[in-house]
């Protein structure tokens, strides 16, 4: 088993959701020049935005070649986030989110999938509550104005001052704060992803979540993915970048052979890393990089387990994180 079938098995969202909800944005060399409060102040008018907008959007995501069309919805009623991601071509994907309930829909394999997601961000892109925690390891710079969608933008660079993430370029709609073009580049400036907007609507969305949703409960195969969280220490990560913490532990068990899986997110806020480990005599595990658009994975081999590291990080960032697992011998698993 790869260390990429171990991440489809984890529970993760497919990898075209994947890849657009981990967006970033990107520019070359690296800078000490001082924070910009006004750039600050946009991508926090962005934040408050995106939380309290009622909004339906038709984007083109961008990915090692390849181009998908989305339509994405998200409203707020009576103080439940509902949101609606839906690929318009090959292959079809649904995904739907009701509060912390998300189903994903495979329309090839007449499956569902539950998945469960607490807070209030959206499915699409994550951003951090406060901006202004992150000028240590961030730099954030407003660049030049001009059109998207045929709506003015404000591009806003987000510069990570060292080589463990990837840098970050968005454009925000003048008028409303949302985010109309994301781009994520590596360091050599080459654009790793992108996101366009090129329609979007206020106040519309909230009729079609209310009428678009699928229903298709009774007739498709339900895979309910719970997690339950754990609080022992028994795998230690004994190195992560600056400005990365732990987030959570999760469980959960694999649908195939109902063995558990455990899950270690990290993150600085805008960047996010996920550690999964299982035990497993599988033949044939693949070590090493992989690679999906700006995702890097790594897996490796620690006795009877198997460890895979992926996220939106550079790939040297995924490797020192695996390299850096260890077993807490005085801790038991549980």
């Amino acid at each position: 088993m790869t260390g990429v079938n171990i991440m489809k098995k984890a529970g993760l969202l497919p990898h075209w959701v994947v890849g657009a909800f981990l967006i970033t944005f990107a520019v070359s060399a690296f800078s000490q020049e001082p924070i910009s409060k006004d750039a600050v102040a946009w991508l926090q008018a962005m934040r408050d935005a995106m939380h309290n907008l009622d909004y339906q959007a038709t984007v083109v995501y961008s990915r090692d070649n390849q181009i998908q069309t989305l339509k994405l919805s998200r409203i707020i009623q009576n103080g439940v986030v509902r949101e609606h991601l839906q690929a318009l071509n090959d292959p079809l994907r649904e995904v739907v989110r009701d509060g912390d309930k998300v189903t994903c829909y495979f329309p090839d394999r007449r499956a569902m999938v539950v998945e469960y997601q607490q807070g209030k961000d959206s499915l699409f892109v994550h951003f951090p509550w406060e901006w202004q925690q992150k000028e240590e390891i961030y730099q954030f710079k407003s660049g030049h104005s001009g059109h998207v969608a045929g709506r003015q933008a404000q591009e806003i660079i987000i510069q990570p001052l060292d080589k463990y993430r990837y840098p970050r370029r968005i454009w925000l709609d003048t008028e409303t704060k949302l985010p109309l073009k994301l781009e994520l580049l590596d360091h050599d400036g080459s654009i790793l992803e992108a996101i366009i907007v090129t329609d979007i609507q206020l106040g519309e969305a909230a009729a079609a979540v209310a009428t678009a949703l699928p229903n298709h409960s009774k007739t498709w195969k339900i895979l309910d993915r719970k997690v339950t969280p754990i609080k022992d220490k028994h795998w230690q990560l004994s190195f992560l970048p600056p400005g990365f913490s732990e987030v959570m532990r999760t469980r959960r068990l694999d649908p195939i052979d109902q063995q558990p899986i455990d899950h270690i997110l990290v993150s600085d806020g805008i960047a996010s890393v996920s550690i999964y480990i299982k035990k497993s005599d599988e033949k044939g595990f693949d070590p090493g990089n992989k690679k999906l658009g700006a995702v890097n994975t790594y897996s490796k081999q620690i006795g009877d387990f198997y460890i895979t590291v992926l996220g939106d990080v550079p790939p040297e960032t995924v490797r020192a994180i695996a390299n850096g697992v260890r077993v807490d011998t005085g801790s038991t698993s549980s």
